[in-house]
Formats: C-alpha cells, structure tokens, sequence
C-alpha cells in the first residue's frame, strides 16, 4: 500500500469522492455511527490482514505431507504443484462427484470443475438438475472463508491426477474431499500450522499503518472497542502483537473488551460466561485490566459492554459465523471485510467505460432480438416478405454479439483466470456476492478504510432502481 493509497495520510483530509474505490466502504442498509455504542472485531482476515498466497501454499504444502505420513496417500503427490487461482470463496464442493461449483445468487448452478476441466453445458444440465441447488447437506461444502482456499487448490489437483491415471488414489470422491478438511482441521488444531507461522509472522501478514489510528479514531468517538476470536491466547497474543507493536502486551490497551478461543458461531447461543484469562498467563496477551477471557457467550459480553442489539457493530469476514450469527441471533449490526475487493475494483477501475459500454450493449441486444423475433411472427402470420429487413437486423445483431464477445474478454482478464468475478456470476450476482448484501449492513476491504470517513458518519443505501424504473430515473 502506498502512501497515496493511505486514507487521511500525511495528516490530509479527504473526502470520500476523492477516495481510491478500493479503499471505500460501500453500504447495503442504513448505518448511523452515532447510534453505535459498542464496535467489535474479529481477528483472522478481519483485523490481521493475511497475506493469502504465502499462507495458503504454506497449509497446502503441510497437509500434503500429512496426508502421505498420516493418511497413507501416495508420495508421489509431494511433487504436486501449487495453483493459487484454483479456488475463490464462494465455491462449493460436490463430494459426491468430486466437483468445484459456482452458484448465482438464484441457487443455480453456473459453472463446474472437475479437476482442471469445466464440465460443459450439456454435461452440467445431466449431473445437476436445472433449479435451485439444496447445498445444506452432506455431500456439499461451501467455501465461506479465505482459509478455505487451500482445500480447493488440494482437491482440484488431486481430483485431477487421479481423473487423468497418474495417481491412483482408492478412495472415493467424499472421501478425499473429507481427508483433506480433516487432515487441514488438525493443522489448525494441533498448533503445528500456527507454530509456523508464528516463527516467521512477517511472511505472513501485512501491517497496516492506519490500523492503530484508526481503532484511535473510533475510541476518541466514545465507542467502546473489544476482539471477539476464535484464535487462542497465544496465537491471538503474537498476531496482535506484530501488528500493533509496541511493548509486549501493550497492544490490549486499544481494546475495552477481548474474548479469544469464542467458538463462534456458537459463541452466539446462550453458553453462559467466559474465563478470565490468568494475568501473566500469557507474555503478549498479560490481560493486566483484567479484560481478557476465554469462550463464554454474546450475552456475557453484552453486560461487560454495557451494550446490546443494535448498538453494537461488529466486523468480520466469515458470511455465516461472523455475520449472519450475530445478526440473527442477537440483532447485532454488521460489517463485513472482504479483502479481495481490492484486487477486483483496482482492476475493474481502468475498464469503467468497457463495463458501460457492455451493460448498454446488453440492452440494445435485446430489443435487436425483440425486434427480429417480431419480423419473423410477422413474415409467418401475415405472409409479409422480410428478408431485406431481417438481413440487416441479423446483421447488426452479428456485429453487437462480436462486441459484447470481446468486451466480455476483456473483462474477464481483470479476474480470476477460472472462476472469474468473486461477487458476480455473468449479469447476476454470484452467490456470495448475494450473501453479502443480504447479510452485512456495511461491507469494506479492511478496517483501517474508516479513517476515510467521520467517525460519526450516516451510511445510507444506495437508490434501489428497479427493472421497470430503468428508463424513468436518472440514477439509472
């Protein structure tokens, strides 16, 4: 990140039109910072911003030499290589016919991989049924979180080599899928992945200068600030430490409240409260105001807080245990962070009048069809002969769909190589690109992007223009 790229660097103020768009926050139902008492954040990709290709080919590289010493897979499978654009959140796992799927915001299924290849249209209709998906059972996982990467990219190749007889893997499908969750579960659990990282934090996070005066900003507001993660003591404790800096420990001083080890979503049921963490118990975590606990509940928390429902706003990057929870359960507001807005706006940027051009040459496509389609009742109903007219609408429908085919490729280029746009799935939203604006209130790529804005700012929705509004409001 650049200096430039900075909000309010240099002691400068800026208004949010003059914001870079990757750095704004963007709103999906009315938000007023004055009415917020209370504002939480999770950790891991929320407030410590990983870098995801180090991490990820780290988990990938370990669970596959677990997966031979533990799991008795091939070794041959050691020399499998690594491709991080495999896998984006939102994807989910069929492991029943070991394939990666997107789905629209309509629960339709749009695109499946079987390895390294794309099941066509023909063959996409004979697997999966047109209609909605019911993915809430067994045979489907959904990718929610940047920690999930690293199973995509480990199935993808491993369904390959086993699709093309390199590698003969005798298990099934579900099998494979569930030993690889398994297998990276005990990384996390067992402490070898975060030893690791720990040994060497600085491959593995990026510090963001404006995160400490931003979290400065919001307790200067009066807000009252806590950490609510699943991470335990220690991890929590390093991570923090490396970047806020300081003195060992000092860093708890930013925070009214935290809770690690949360179990979240869990953490949002009736549990009852947490444990103290001992002070001392932890050199970079000595809980020294006694804020500090293990596990409990939201209602625990609530009473320390001195706050409750909506007055509290709660940040984290996990759909279903950081948002949906804790909106539903107990009517928290909710921001979400969704680092790879970023890379996608950043790219999207320079192709703004591309992006237009093809959205109006949809349109104009489908009054040419309209209008064709028209000739043609007309020519049959009323023995009319069309022909010189038709020509030369099909004819400029020809030109328009060549168009729209390169505009098309050149957008696709600003995204992933395979699955293309995180948020969109052709003129639909993608189902996670759905869930997020169903789910979170406010969503943003990083915390520290509030330095941009008052500390009491009112965020307010965005006119929705519907279908038929189109061609009436000048918003449109």
């Amino acid at each position: 990140m650049t200096e430039a790229d900075q909000p309010g660097a240099a002691g400068t103020v800026l208004f949010p039109g003059e914001l870079p768009p990757r750095r704004r926050i963007f709103t999906n139902r009315n938000l007023r910072m004055g009415s917020i008492t209370a504002i939480g954040f999770d950790m891991d990709h929320t407030l410590a911003i990983y870098n995801v290709e180090n991490f990820s080919r780290l988990c990938f590289d370990m669970a596959l030499e677990r997966l031979v010493a533990d799991r008795a897979y091939p070794e041959s499978i050691l020399a499998m290589p690594w491709h991080p654009d495999a896998a984006i959140r939102g994807l989910v796992v069929d492991k029943k016919l070991g394939n990666l799927l997107k789905i629209d915001g309509h629960g339709h299924i749009t695109r499946a991989r079987h390895g390294t290849s794309f099941l066509d249209r023909d063959q996409r209709r004979g697997a999966y049924p047109r209609g909605r998906t019911r993915i809430g059972t067994p045979r489907y996982r959904v990718f929610d979180t940047l920690f999930d990467l690293p199973e995509g990219s480990l199935y993808t190749a491993l369904v390959e080599l086993a699709a093309r007889g390199e590698v003969p893997l005798h298990v099934s499908f579900r099998r494979l899928y569930d030993d690889i969750r398994e297998t990276v579960d005990t990384l996390h659990a067992d402490g070898t992945l975060k030893a690791r990282i720990i040994a060497d934090l600085g491959s593995y996070f990026i510090r963001d200068p404006d995160l400490v005066p931003t979290l400065g900003r919001f307790r200067a507001a009066g807000k009252r600030l806590f950490l609510l993660t699943n991470s335990e003591v220690e991890y929590t404790g390093a991570v923090m430490q490396h970047l806020v800096g300081g003195e060992p420990g000092a860093w708890e001083g930013l925070f009214d409240e935290i809770v690690c080890t949360a179990g979240k979503p869990g953490f949002f049921l009736e549990r009852g409260p947490g444990r103290a963490v001992e002070p001392g118990e932890c050199a970079l975590l000595p809980n020294h105001r006694g804020c500090a606990y293990v596990g409990g509940d939201c209602f625990f928390l609530e009473r320390l807080l001195e706050a409750s429902g909506d007055g509290i706003l709660y940040f984290g990057d996990h759909t279903y245990g950081d948002i949906l929870r804790s909106k539903k359960s107990v009517g928290w507001r909710t921001a979400m962070i969704v680092p790879e807005i970023e890379t996608e706006v950043a790219n999207l940027t320079p192709l703004r009048g591309a992006w237009q051009e093809l959205n109006a040459l949809e349109e104009q496509l489908e009054d040419l069809v309209e209008a064709r389609d028209l000739l043609r009742d007309r020519e049959r109903e009323q023995g009319t002969d069309e022909t010189e007219a038709l020509a030369r609408l099909e004819k400029r429908l020809g030109d328009a769909l060549g168009r729209r085919a390169r505009l098309q490729r050149q957008l696709r280029a600003a995204f992933n190589p395979h699955w293309e746009s995180l948020f969109r799935e052709g003129r639909a939203a993608s189902r996670f690109g759905r869930q997020i604006t169903e789910f979170a209130c406010i969503y943003t790529s990083r915390v520290s992007n509030f330095l941009g804005y008052p500390a009491d700012k009112f965020f307010s929705r965005p006119l929705e223009v519907l279908p038929h509004e189109r061609w009436a409001l000048p918003e449109s």
